[in-house]
């Protein structure tokens, strides 16, 4: 059986019966083609199943209605709650969404923006990946005139260009002080490479808590991981309850190693929160349901996707305006108390 060929648009504008330059007119609603000849191409198109190419027709018209997404992990509940609501918030302005992957590696970031910049999206929606320091292929991107914002993971190296993000040093700040306000004395804390700007606020921020407590801030109570995988929270969360003076709480940079925590201490015959306290940063979809459920600092997901969208179109749309004034735009996060750090009385 002869295999099917994929509907051109020769193919359209022969059963239209008109030109090409005119099926591709007619199909970018272009004011020079009367509503009947749009309304008998567009018949054909629909009669053939004819799909327009989004990347050929940026090339013809210069104007590209797509947007490129870098995520690190889809598989951590923020993110993916945040890709989600940028794909709904980029579909209802018209915009498509194309996801990439980065597993946090530099070079896979590297190889995505390539992509990218050949498939000519208008603009770009980066978190950076754990290993980045280095953004020559950012600005390449900016260079071929392509819009880009930075969420939640970025960096102070790139000046003129957007960013949607939280206050981590404030929220890992108030994280510290729900604990030490529950009786926890002795805290632990397990960082993210501190080379990202976000690990290295909240590190601060759980350190200037202790200080401002007048509680011991030990070296051997402050731990980081690289990936800040449930493996790797596991094994820290170990090294910490073996030690001979061990914490009596723990705060992890994310909300994964934070559950893992919480298995192991129970793996030990540790309870939690009675003997420890475990507080994470960001929401994972169970965190909930877990028992103890596991209190965490909430990420507003939700406005920070819509932000990016909208301050990316903006960008995009104010293409010739030389004084667009790129901003740093702060949301607040919220501390959601559960069973975790809920303990009565001091110990």
């Amino acid at each position: 059986m002869k295999k099917k060929t994929r509907v051109n648009i020769y193919d359209v504008a022969a059963e239209a019966g008109v030109s090409i330059s005119t099926v591709s007119r007619a199909l970018n609603d272009d004011p020079r083609i009367s509503a009947k000849t749009k309304a008998k191409v567009q018949a054909a198109a629909k009669m053939l199943g004819f799909q327009k190419n989004a990347i050929a027709t940026s090339l013809s018209t210069n104007q590209s209605k797509v947007i490129g997404v870098l995520v690190s992990e889809l598989n951590r509940g923020f993110l993916s709650a945040l890709v989600h609501n940028i794909e709904e918030t980029a579909f209802g302005m018209g915009y498509s969404v194309i996801v990439c992957q980065t597993n946090n590696s530099h070079e896979r970031e590297k190889t995505y923006m390539d992509t990218l910049i050949a498939s000519r999206v208008a603009g770009i929606i980066a978190t950076l990946s754990l290993e980045t320091e280095s953004f020559e292929h950012f600005y390449k991107a900016k260079e071929q005139g392509i819009k880009l914002v930075l969420v939640d993971r970025v960096t102070n190296a790139m000046k003129e260009t957007t960013k949607i993000v939280i206050d981590d040093y404030q929220a890992s700040l108030e994280g510290t002080q729900h604990l030490i306000e529950q009786g926890y004395t002795k805290i632990a804390y397990l960082s993210g490479p501190t080379k990202q700007l976000i690990y290295a606020d909240r590190l601060r921020g759980f350190e200037q808590a202790i200080k401002q407590a007048g509680l011991p801030l030990k070296q051997e109570w402050i731990k980081y991981s690289s990936n800040l995988s449930f493996a790797d929270g596991t094994r820290v969360a170990d090294e910490l309850l073996s030690l001979k003076d061990r914490p009596n709480a723990i705060f992890t940079a994310n909300n994964l190693t934070a559950i893992s925590t919480i298995a192991h201490a129970e793996v030990l015959g540790i309870k939690v929160p009675e003997q420890l306290g475990v507080i994470g940063f960001s929401e994972e979809p169970f965190s909930a349901f877990m028992k103890p459920s596991v209190t965490s600092i909430r990420q507003p997901s939700k406005a920070m996707g819509q932000l990016a969208v909208q301050k990316l179109i903006e960008e995009i749309n104010s293409d010739q305006d030389e004084n667009y004034i790129h901003q740093k735009v702060v949301l607040d996060t919220e501390l959601i108390c559960r069973q975790s750090t809920n303990r009565k009385k001091p110990g």
